[in-house]
Parts: C-alpha cells; sequence; structure tokens
C-alpha cells in the first residue's frame, strides 16, 4: 500500500512538473490551466501529425516508382524527417499520457477519502444507535419527561437510520467508480508502455535509416551506374539470400532466411497469411526486445498471468521457475513467452486452435513452428489472410496497440512492418523461383 501512495505521489509531482514546464516553455506570461494545457499539447500533436501525414504520402509516392538512386536518396531522407517526426510527436503523447496518470491518480485518491468519510459517517451512526439502544425503552421513557422530547429522540434515531442508508447507497456508487476509475487508470499505463515501445522502435529506425543512406553513397559514390549494377548483383545472388540471417533478437532465435520462410510458409499455409508479412511482424515485434526472454515469471509477470502460466508449464513438464519469460520494463509488466511473445493467459485462448492445426498436444510457445502458427491465427483472426496492405497493416496495428490500432500515434509501427514486409518479399521472390 506504502509502494501504491508513493507512486501516487510521483505522478502528481510529475504532472506538476509537466504543468510548470509548459508554462515556461509553451508560451503565455502566467501559469496555464490543466485544460489549457492539454489542449496545448493536443495542439502541437495534430500540427506533428499533418506534417508526417504530408510525408507518409510522399514516401508512399517515391515507393510506387521505379528502383533508382536518387528515389533512394530521397526515399531515406524523407523516411528520416518522418521518423524524426515521429519521434517528437511520441514524446508529446508520453507527456499526455503521463499528465492524464497523475490527474487520475489525484481523482482515485479524491475518492477513496470520500469513501472513508462516508463509512464514518456510518460508523458514527452505528455508534450513536448502540447507544440508545443500551438506555432500553423504559429508561428513554422516564429521562423524556415531556412527550414531545421522547418524539424528537425517536425522530432522531429515524434520521440516523436514514443518514447511514444514504451512506451506504453513497459507498456503492463510489465503489462503482472507483472501479471504473481504477480500469481507466490501468488502461493509461498499459497505453503509455505502448508509447515508451514505439518510441523505442522510432528511434533504432532512425539510426537504421541514418547507416542505410550512408552505406548506399559510400558504395555507390553516389553514381546511378554503381546503383544498377548493385541492384543486378543482389538479385542474381540467391544462395547468399538462402543464407541471410533471420535474427529474432533477443528471444536467441537465429535461422537462415530460407529455414525461416519454411516456418512461415507452413503456418501460412494453415492460417492464410503470407509468409513475408508474418516474418516482418515476429521480426519486428523482437527488434525491440531487450527484454525478451530475460526475466522470471514470479517477478515479471503480471498476476493475471500467472496461474495461467504455471499451467502451461504443468503441461509441457517445464519449471516454471527456470522457464524465460520477457523481463518487465519500469513502466509496465513483461511475461510474454517465445518467439512470438505471447502473454500466458493469450495463448491459453489460442491453444486448442494451435494444436488443431499443428497436431502438437499441447503446443509450446517457445517452440519455433508453434509460435509462427499462433501468431499467425491471430494475425489471421485480425484480417490478414486477406494479404492485401490495408489488411496486413491493419493487423500489424491491432497485434500492436490492440483496440488503439487507429490512433495516428501508432502508425509508424504498421508502416515499418509493411516496409519490412516489402523487403522480406523481394528476397523469398528470388530465392523461391
Amino acid at each position: 500500500m506504502k509502494n501504491i501512495f508513493l507512486k501516487r505521489k510521483n505522478a502528481r509531482l510529475l504532472s506538476v512538473l509537466c504543468f510548470l514546464f509548459a508554462a515556461v516553455f509553451l508560451g503565455g506570461d502566467s501559469l496555464a490551466s490543466p485544460d489549457e494545457l492539454k489542449e496545448n499539447l493536443r495542439r502541437q500533436i495534430d500540427d506533428l501529425q499533418n506534417q508526417i501525414n504530408q510525408y507518409r504520402e510522399n514516401i508512399s509516392g517515391l515507393q510506387s516508382q521505379g528502383k533508382s538512386l536518387n528515389r533512394e536518396i530521397s526515399l531515406l531522407d524523407s523516411k528520416m524527417k518522418s521518423t524524426a517526426l515521429e519521434i517528437k510527436r511520441t514524446d508529446l503523447s508520453i507527456q499526455q499520457a503521463e499528465m492524464e496518470i497523475g490527474n487520475k491518480n489525484t481523482a482515485l485518491e479524491e475518492a477513496e477519502k470520500k469513501l472513508g468519510r462516508e463509512r464514518e459517517i456510518i460508523a458514527q451512526s452505528i455508534r450513536q444507535i448502540d447507544e440508545r439502544d443500551e438506555q432500553g425503552i423504559l429508561e428513554m421513557i422516564l429521562k423524556n419527561q415531556k412527550l414531545s422530547d421522547l418524539f424528537e429522540e425517536v425522530n432522531s434515531l429515524r434520521d440516523i437510520q436514514e443518514s447511514i442508508q444514504k451512506s451506504m447507497a453513497e459507498i456503492e456508487i463510489l465503489k462503482v467508480d472507483l472501479a471504473n476509475d481504477k480500469e481507466i487508470l490501468e488502461g493509461k499505463i498499459e497505453e503509455l508502455g505502448e508509447l515508451k515501445n514505439l518510441q523505442q522502435i522510432q528511434k533504432k529506425a532512425l539510426v537504421s535509416q541514418q547507416e542505410e543512406k550512408k552505406n548506399l553513397l559510400a558504395q555507390t559514390k553516389g553514381q546511378e551506374s554503381d546503383y544498377q549494377k548493385l541492384l543486378q548483383k543482389a538479385s542474381q545472388d540467391a544462395a547468399a539470400i538462402r543464407n541471410n540471417l533471420y535474427l529474432l533478437e533477443g528471444s536467441g532465435v537465429s535461422m537462415s532466411l530460407e529455414k525461416a520462410y519454411n516456418y512461415a510458409k507452413l503456418a501460412g499455409d494453415l492460417t492464410g497469411v503470407r509468409p513475408a508479412f508474418l516474418l516482418a511482424v515476429l521480426k519486428k515485434e523482437s527488434s525491440w526486445g531487450g527484454n525478451v526472454g530475460t526475466g522470471t515469471w514470479r517477478k515479471d509477470m503480471r498476476p493475471a498471468d500467472r496461474d495461467a502460466f504455471v499451467l502451461i508449464c504443468e503441461k509441457l513438464g517445464l519449471n516454471p521457475d527456470t522457464t524465460p519469460v520477457s523481463k518487465k520494463p519500469w513502466y509496465g509488466w513483461g511475461g510474454a513467452m517465445g518467439p512470438a511473445q505471447f502473454l500466458p493467459t493469450t495463448w491459453l485462448g489460442y491453444e486448442s486452435k494451435i494444436a488443431q492445426l499443428t497436431g502438437h498436444n499441447p503446443p509450446d510457445p517457445w517452440d519455433i513452428g508453434d509460435a509462427f502458427t499462433a501468431a499467425g491465427i491471430m494475425m489471421s483472426k485480425n484480417g490478414a489472410s486477406a494479404q492485401t496492405r490495408d489488411a496486413e497493416w491493419r493487423a500489424a496495428q491491432i497485434y500492436f496497440a490492440g483496440g488503439r490500432w487507429n490512433n495516428p500515434t501508432y502508425y509508424f509501427y504498421g508502416d515499418q512492418v509493411m516496409e519490412l514486409a516489402g523487403v522480406i518479399q523481394e528476397q523469398l521472390n528470388i530465392i523461391t523461383k
């Protein structure tokens, strides 16, 4: 309980700091109100989103053009500028989420204080009734010489009883409101975790784009003819592409692209999901996962998932205490399992379908084939089996952000997955001729 109040205290402090920061750096001669600060953040986010949308349209147009060195350089420049704006926008979204968490924590504390006051009112009322009960009816009559005084005391008892009923009704309402507010708070904390994940993806993407441009210029020396030679060489070297390393960072899974394709094709045949898209999702999901497979269930897993995890381990004959899961970051929970990073309760929901398709009963989230199939089932459920760009983009968004998939803040993730899927598809086209 002490830790909860410390966290809430820190959240309020963070909210105040954000408030002061905005007053000093975001304009105005006097301190902005919380509503003004919130509106200021929203306007900045909207402005950045408009700029990002323009770059997304430009990138889409460039991608539809034939390959040339000038096109590749322009494409990388647009991606880098767009990614830099995405990072700024995510920073503002993180500020916004932290402010809302601080405000919600303050509201929860006030509601709990009010609940405590209502309980104290009931306690006092019950004590008053007990005192009168101890007197007895005869003593009450003798104490009140006037009949009017007796009736007044009886009315007083009735008022006390009505006060108890009123407070009890108020407590029931407060309990419902508290439960709803706590659920909203948990959602905001989860959203903050998603934003932190997204921020890491964006920063890594920017570094990768900068390196790609640097390497491209070094290899071609700015000459179109050298660039075309690179393209021709890449398209002809199928053996090298087959042996390219497909690495799921953090999970300890690495294999040749050809072997990864075989797993993805089997999962795709079973679920209707395009192999290149499935490989891109799993690759992107693990690329920021430095905490993948470095945690323990007792310390890093959300309490609601622990029973499911123990059950999965029992079915597979595994020791839960030595079976790796993802380590929790500072802002949320870990506990995800295997190459596809399924949470235990989610895995149990897909378990029978995985077993039906693979013949593995029970299926194993740490088995590459089962993990790929599970991801394929989830992607198919989210619409990726239609195998159109829009359907796959939407499925990737849902995989990452759940119910917040259509929030523009998260569009970067779907764009990145589809770009990677395009690169992988080109490579698969070469090795599967």
